[in-house]
């Protein structure tokens, strides 16, 4: 079932899956694309000919725009999510308002799955039980339409180096800002890696309310596990 995805209850699996599946694609993407770059960077600092070092640039060119297209996929994910939840609510609301997320998120950094301090917990928690899953969803949702928007300018700006690439000069260029590569990177890579962290935090809750009102054995938790295992 993935890492990330959610599970108040199995009604909703199918699309769920799917929209972990296009948030992982999406980032793994923009890392490929961004490790492609340096490759075509370390070629330029190792003297390899500008058509070699080009040639490279052009998969990165190429990833780089698929990534964009993987972040509109995955705004087309949310809200397919949140058109099925439209029609099956997401269950065990009760049991999400009864959940003492400040004990969970305490349980969590102790087992390092939480980073201790991070308030993205506490954010992630106050919208779900005061909105549901439905609320987080439309939250991330905003927030990937961001990041498609980032995405395009980045894109755009580093298609505008590409007589740079020909040349060989792409990283002497980047170094002295000439084309500001690095700042749109970082536009779209910081917000969208919060975002990510949003996600897992939202899914680990999701689960945890999962295992509570289920069919689980009772007292089945995130951590009953964890505790056997150190048992």
């Amino acid at each position: 079932m993935g890492g990330m995805n959610h599970q108040p209850c199995s009604h909703h699996l199918p699309k769920s899956t799917r929209l972990s599946r296009a948030m992982s694609l999406a980032y793994a993407q923009l890392m490929q694309a961004n490790a492609t770059l340096e490759d075509a960077l370390i070629g330029e600092l190792e003297n390899q000919k500008p058509t070699e070092t080009y040639a490279i640039w052009e998969r990165s060119r190429d990833q780089f725009v698929e990534m964009a297209k993987c972040l509109g996929r995955l705004v087309e994910a949310f809200t397919a999510s949140i058109n099925d939840m439209d029609g099956k609510p997401f269950l065990h609301g009760a049991i999400l308002q009864s959940t003492n997320l400040d004990q969970l998120k305490s349980n969590l950094v102790i087992t390092g799955a939480v980073n201790t301090g991070d308030q993205l917990f506490d954010t992630v928690g106050h919208v779900l039980q005061n909105g549901g899953f439905e609320a987080i969803f439309r939250l991330l949702k905003s927030r990937a339409v961001q990041h498609q928007q980032a995405a395009e300018s980045l894109v755009s700006v580093y298609k505008a180096g590409e007589e740079y690439a020909k040349a060989g000069t792409l990283l002497r260029m980047i170094e002295a800002n000439e084309l500001p590569f690095r700042l749109r990177f970082a536009q779209l890579m910081n917000p969208f890696t919060e975002t990510l962290q949003m996600f897992s935090y939202s899914s680990l809750i999701s689960i945890e309310v999962h295992y509570r009102s289920t069919h689980c054995q009772p007292g089945t938790s995130l951590l009953q596990k964890t505790h056997a295992m150190h048992a």
